[in-house]
């Protein structure tokens, strides 16, 4: 099972790892320079700098996030990694037969994912803990007093670590009346432990009881740090 405490900690093991690989890169690219009398040629020490970084991040890491990777199958953690790093060994189809698929959502129990990832599944406004936005209710997305079927929600999703956290979450469907229905949720106004419990919500809610919108998207655009994940169009 997908747990986001172990991609927290991976986080800051490859932050470690960075750092560390620059340091090593810069010692032995400095001994290589002297070895072959490169001293007097700075490309030649900027390219063996880079070259070893690259080297010793690449191998560092395969060594460590075996152990944060370690269930090859889990199509949460798949959606998630292919998401947030936008590497295309995530593929979902690529990694996934369609009977693998419908064995891990059949499988998936979205009270046991919320329990073991201590994820909250309401959330009221920041300033008034009385009033409920959301409440994920097994087949049902309740919003407000509300309660929409999973089935025909379609939902956007973004994460943006820039000068300040900024989520952006906005849910469209057609209500009994026919009448479509978009709404931006305010993300700053509502109450919770931390960045991306929503989008782990909606993920797992949507394979389970919903399009399953989460298998078919990879939109992902890089802007300093971001997470952006688009399910309409």
């Amino acid at each position: 099972m997908f747990l986001l405490h172990d991609f927290f900690k991976f986080i800051k093991l490859k932050n470690r790892i960075n750092l560390f690989s620059f340091f090593l890169a810069f010692i032995v690219s400095v001994i290589f320079v002297v070895i072959f009398n490169l001293t007097s040629n700075p490309i030649a020490w900027l390219v063996s700098l880079l070259i070893f970084y690259f080297v010793f991040v690449s191998l560092l890491e395969k060594k460590i996030s075996g152990k944060y990777f370690k269930n090859k199958k889990d199509i949460i953690g798949y959606i998630f990694y292919r998401e947030y790093f936008g590497e295309s060994k995530f593929d979902i189809h690529k990694n996934f037969s369609k009977e693998e698929i419908e064995e891990f959502i059949k499988d998936l129990d979205c009270k046991e994912f919320i329990l073991k990832n201590k994820i909250q599944s309401e959330f009221s406004f920041r300033k008034n803990k009385d009033y409920n936005i959301l409440k994920f209710e097994g087949p049902h997305l309740k919003q407000y007093t509300r309660e929409i079927p999973w089935e025909i929600i379609s939902w956007k999703y973004s994460f943006q670590d820039d000068d300040s956290i900024e989520e952006y979450l906005e849910i469209e469907y057609v209500n009994e009346q026919g009448i479509v229905i978009k709404e931006d949720i305010i993300t700053e106004r509502i109450s919770q432990k931390t960045s991306f419990h929503l989008f782990l919500l909606f993920v797992i809610h949507d394979l389970k009881y919903g399009q399953r919108l989460s298998l078919q998207r990879g939109y992902y655009m890089k802007k300093r740090s971001s997470f952006k994940i688009d399910a309409f169009g």
